[in-house]
Parts: structure tokens; sequence; C-alpha cells
């Protein structure tokens, strides 16, 4: 019965630290919003499965759990995004334990207490030896009888039967118990751990994409060169290399090179003559009109990504060469600068349509002229 008894206050004195340390508390974190171009953040404590992501948008700065373990730490992992899509890596935070479990070694070192089993049988001796006893005295019964009940709850103490103990130990066993409950059912609210979590700055997302164009273009001069007409047709081949360098998820630095066939039509013989011919499917008359020419421009551009949409604008140079020709200068070539800026739309990631315009000066002429393009073309990205 004692060894019994023993091994349930035993286990009650090793599970107490259990309630006494499973204190639930309240964890603030709170971060800084550094970059503006920042959209959405998204965190969890604990862990980074990909389905226990708390996402919401850069006005939300802070983050509130309850009913946590205050015996143990707790990690908040924060991450950020430019456009709710892609997400930087995780920045930690870690709230560390306001009430640490001190280990019960104590308690299990006083083990040896089970020695108290020799006590019980000591115990039993003495009333075995008091039978025989004919006339005993008073107060050595009085003093026995109290020894043998209040005796079994003594487990921490292996006092010998045969020394005088005061019945003060049981009040130890209501004790210990009745104050425990009462500590884990009371809320404690204890100062929030306000947590600085520094959003971690990544490098935005690349969007580089190269497109192919080919389309047709309308040139106007004013002057005109030469003895060729104001106005000319080209047919254009185009390499967008978008994105080359990512600034956020909207702006990017890119770079477009066009080569065209850009032959200029002899005034003396003129577009309407040109159009007349060839629908009587004569080709060769208005061919021979024409000073063959090829022109190759490049033009650094700011690429504005606005979704289905995109616009373009740069600034960039040409080179026009053909053997045939003549300028106004006697030249077989042409340079100059132009402002170029275009407009897209994309059907998928992989078709779009697109217009652009320039406006430029022929620097080669020494009258400057002036002039003016327009261009549709279909474009292919990868």
């Amino acid at each position: 019965m004692m060894k019994r008894k023993f091994i349930a206050v035993l286990a009650a004195l090793v599970l107490l630290p259990t309630f006494l340390f499973a204190v639930p508390v309240v964890v603030t974190w709170e971060w800084l919003l550094e970059d503006p171009m920042v959209t959405t953040f998204r965190y969890q404590i604990d862990g980074e499965e990909d389905d226990q992501w708390i996402v919401v948008d850069s006005s939300v700065t802070s983050y509130t759990e309850r009913g946590l373990d205050g015996t143990q730490a707790h990690t908040l992992y924060l991450q950020q995004s430019y456009d709710g899509v892609y997400f930087s890596d995780s920045a930690l935070s870690v709230a560390e334990a306001m009430f640490p479990v001190e280990e019960p070694t104590s308690l299990v070192a006083e083990e040896p207490v089970m020695e108290a089993e020799p006590v019980v049988a000591a115990e039993e001796v003495v009333v075995a030896e008091a039978e025989p006893v004919v006339e005993p005295e008073p107060e050595l019964i009085a003093e026995t009888e109290p020894v043998v009940a209040e005796a079994e709850p003594v487990v921490e103490e292996a006092i010998p039967v045969d020394e005088e103990i005061e019945p003060v130990v049981p009040e130890a066993e209501p004790v210990t118990v009745a104050e425990a409950e009462p500590v884990v059912e009371v809320p404690v609210e204890q100062p929030a751990a306000v947590v600085e979590a520094e959003p971690v700055k990544q490098k935005a997302e690349s969007r580089y994409s190269t497109t192919i164009t080919l389309g047709g273009t309308f040139n106007s001069q004013n002057p005109s060169i030469g003895a060729y007409t104001g106005y000319n047709l080209q047919a254009n081949l185009g390499v967008q290399l978008n994105n080359l360098m990512t600034f956020n998820k909207n702006l990017g630095l890119g770079v477009d090179i066009d080569l065209a066939y850009s032959p200029y039509m002899l005034a003396s013989y003129g577009w309407r003559a040109a159009a007349s011919d060839v629908l009587d499917f004569d080709f060769s008359t208005p061919f021979s009109k024409l000073a063959q020419a090829i022109t190759i421009s490049a033009a650094p551009m700011l690429n504005i990504d606005l979704g289905k949409m995109s616009f373009d604008l740069g600034v960039g140079g040409f080179f026009t060469y053909g053997p045939g020709i003549t300028t106004t200068d006697g030249d077989k070539y042409l340079f100059g600068a132009f402002a170029k800026g275009g407009l897209e739309y994309k059907f998928n990631t992989t078709f779009s349509m697109g217009l652009s315009g320039k406006y430029g000066f022929i620097l080669s002429e020494s009258a400057k002229p002036q002039f003016v393009e327009g261009t549709v073309y279909m474009g292919f990205s990868f």
C-alpha cells in the first residue's frame, strides 16, 4: 500500500512541471516596409509549408498570435513579393521562450527514497513485537499507532520507526497539487515580444524575353534625299531584347535591333506609276526604278510592362548603305539619330502585334533632313 502511494506521489511530482509551465502567451511580430514597390507579404509560424502561408498586402506590417506555448521559442517566417506570385527568401524572427522549462532532475534524483521499503518491514516488526507485551506502557502505544498511520505519505524522508515523528509531512501532499491547477487556468497576459523583422531585399525577378518582329514601314522625309521621292516603303526584320535589366515588376531596360530593306524610289517615276505597273503584273519596271539600300538601327529601350500591353521608349541611331543610291551630298550612305516609341499587344506569351514610330534627323546630309516612320509588325516571343 505504501509503495503504491509512493509511486502515485512521484508521478504527480514529475508531471507537475508540465502543467506549471505550459503557459499561454501572446506574441506580436512587426516589420518595416522599406521598398515601396513591394505589394504583398506572406508569413507563418514555426515552418515554411506551401499550404500554410498567410498572405496579406503590403499595408499589413504586424502579426499577433495568441495562445502560444510560453515554454518554447517560436519563429516567424516572413517573405515579400512585388507581384504576389514570386516571393523572396524567408526572413526569420525568433521570439525566445519566456518561461523556460526546468528539468525535474531534483525530483528524479530523490528516487533512492525507494529504500523506504525496509521501513515498512520495520513497522511490521515493531507491531509484531508489541503483541507479546502483557503490560505495554500507554505512552509507547499512543505514539506508535500514529507512526504507522501517518508514515505512509512520508516518502521523501526515510525516517526509522523507532524515532519520534511529528505529523507535519502530510501537508505537502494536498498543497502541491491544489496550487498547480489554478496556474494553468489563469490567463497570463505577458508583455508582447515585439520583434522587428527586416524584409529581405531581393533582386527583382527577371522578366527577360526575346521577340522576333516582321513588319512593314512607311517613311517620310523632308526635304527629300537627292532625286528620290519624299515617301518610301520598307520591309523590317527586328530583334527585341526585352528586360535585359529588370528594375521592378513593371520597368526594365532592353535593346531593339532592326534590319530593314529600304529602297528609294526615283521621283521621276513615282509610286503611282509603280503601283499601276504592278497591277498589270509588270514587276521588273518598278524594281528597276528603285535605288536598293539596307538600313540597320539600334536603340536602348525602356520597357514598361502593363500586363497584356507593353509600352517602349528609347533613342538610337541608324546607318543606311546602298551602292546604287546617290544622296544630295553624293554619298552612298546615310546615318542619323532618332527617338522611338512602341505599343504592343500580347495575344499570349508567344504571339503579339505592335505599332512603333520614329522621329529623327539624317545627320550625314548638309540640310539635316527630318524623317518620320510608322511601322506595323507581328511578334514572336520566346
